[in-house]
């Protein structure tokens, strides 16, 4: 039974090697240079050229080991002397299912033990369907669906492929060794930027580095591969990915290098990032590399109070916490400069025994140079508002004026300074306050309040508001 096995897999090389005589295969052995451009979106740019040797006139080529998710209407092939007739995205590969799906009708050999003797058997067998994982088989005169041994195939069904593969029907002038080039979109391709911010212990400087991180989710590797990353957003019309099938294998993270950062240049309205020396992108692998570098990058850390007050229905509060918020300007002359991809930044500050601690992260958007950066790191714990409404008057129908009182308190043994930010409805003035408020917009106000340490600042205001009535709303709309 052994020899029979063995002399079915050579008869099925045999018929696979006389199919492929008229296809020469190139393999990525035959690569000269690699550019992988990835996108924010999800897609990547695979420039790959081979040397390929060419017959004059019509040469039928395969270019294995290429992504399994590829879009194939985005292929362009280009190389010297060279037409292109004809290109097929093979993608039906040679799996289990697969192969049992294509010998549905033919006939095969199947072994099997024999649980009375312990003897292994053999015997013909036709498959007569495949579904749910499962063949129907005709042996004899009867029908098997639950078969208790194995299938041996005498040829491998035509059509499938060990690899995605692209068979391109070229036209060639010469017969020579020419360069290639296979460029082509591909899903499954995706980076995005993380930062690592540690703050000093004065809250007013901070150090940014920078890190890409790559995933491969498709089924092939870029090896020795220039590796570009481009910032912005690009419209991309299409359908959803289209998934071949599912990887065995658990992402890998790599350890991100932090030698040296990637150089930048202003691409039309995007940013173009290239990595200065070549890197592999693994199948199913997220991997990181460095990015960029700020240190003593110059930061204001910022507590707010926003609407805590509903001017037309609040009456006591208390215990309100304000956000944190940590702003930054990305310019040279604060310790930056660089534009900056969109992604999550992480913050860091050291405790007293000079051990790192995670105190919040937020998400920026793709940030040009002289650009604001606000992070919301989280909620303040030792400082406090409560609040009343201390009066209400009734001015007509259509107004009416508030006073409010707000006590703000510090439990910490530093000063510090809080924005008690707050929108005000329709048409509003104020008509009193303990310290001189600024306007924001149109609809907000606030006050910048200092409150001594472990002590508390009362502000109170009193605001005039005028309701918006029907005739009103309808000549804002006109």
């Amino acid at each position: 039974m052994f020899r029979k096995l063995i002399t079915g897999l050579m008869i099925s090389m045999a018929a696979f090697s006389v199919s492929a005589q008229e296809i020469t295969t190139v393999s990525p052995a035959a690569r000269e240079r690699l550019t992988v451009t990835i996108y924010n979106q999800g897609i990547g740019l695979v420039k790959d050229v081979r040397k390929v040797p060419l017959k004059q006139g019509d040469n039928q080529i395969a270019f294995s080991d290429i992504s399994d998710q590829m879009i194939p209407e985005s292929v362009f092939v280009s190389g010297n002397g060279v037409t292109v007739q004809e290109q097929n995205f093979n993608f039906d590969l040679l799996t289990h299912d697969n192969m049992m799906q294509k010998a549905v009708g033919s006939t095969v050999d199947i072994e099997w033990t024999n649980p009375a003797t312990g003897a292994t058997e053999t015997q013909k067998a036709q498959i007569l369907a495949f579904n749910y994982g499962e063949p129907v088989l005709k042996i004899g005169n009867k029908i098997e669906t639950k078969y208790p041994g194995r299938i041996l195939f005498n040829q491998i069904p035509k059509n499938l492929w060990s690899k995605p593969t692209l068979i391109l029907d070229l036209m060639s002038k010469q017969a020579a060794t020419e360069e290639i080039e296979l460029s082509y979109l591909s899903n499954g391709i995706n980076w995005k930027a993380d930062y690592v911010a540690e703050l000093n212990d004065s809250d007013d400087k901070m150090d940014l580095n920078g890190l890409v991180t790559l995933t491969n989710n498709t089924q092939v590797s870029y090896e020795n591969a220039t590796l570009q990353l481009v910032a912005g957003s690009v419209n991309i019309t299409r359908p959803q990915p289209r998934v071949m099938y599912k990887a065995s294998a658990m992402m890998l993270a790599e350890n991100a290098v932090m030698d040296s950062a990637m150089g930048s240049e202003q691409l039309g309205d995007y940013y173009l990032y290239t990595l200065d020396r070549p890197t592999d992108i693994l199948s199913n692998q997220t991997k990181q590399v460095a990015l960029l570098s700020g240190d003593h990058v110059t930061v204001q850390k910022q507590y707010k109070f926003t609407d805590t007050i509903n001017v037309a229905y609040t009456t006591d509060f208390k215990d309100v916490k304000p956000s944190v918020f940590l702003t930054f300007e990305n310019k040279k002359e604060d310790g930056l400069g660089l534009p900056l991809p969109k992604g999550t930044v992480r913050v860091y500050k050291k405790d007293q025994n000079n051990r790192l601690i995670f105190v919040g992260e937020d998400n920026i958007d793709h940030t040009a140079v002289q650009q604001k950066v606000t992070l919301r790191l989280g909620q303040a714990f030792d400082i406090t508002a409560a609040g009343k409404k201390t009066s209400y008057t009734a001015i007509g129908k259509d107004a009416y004026e508030a006073g409010f009182e707000v006590a703000l308190n510090n439990a910490m043994k530093t000063p510090v300074q809080v924005r008690f930010e707050q929108r005000l409805p329709n048409n509003w003035r104020i008509l009193s306050e303990s310290q001189k408020s600024m306007k924001e917009n149109a609809n907000t106000v606030y006050w910048n309040v200092d409150i001594p340490p472990e002590g508390q600042t009362i502000l109170t205001f009193k605001v005039q508001i005028q309701k918006e009535t029907a005739a009103s709303a309808k000549a804002k709309a006109q």
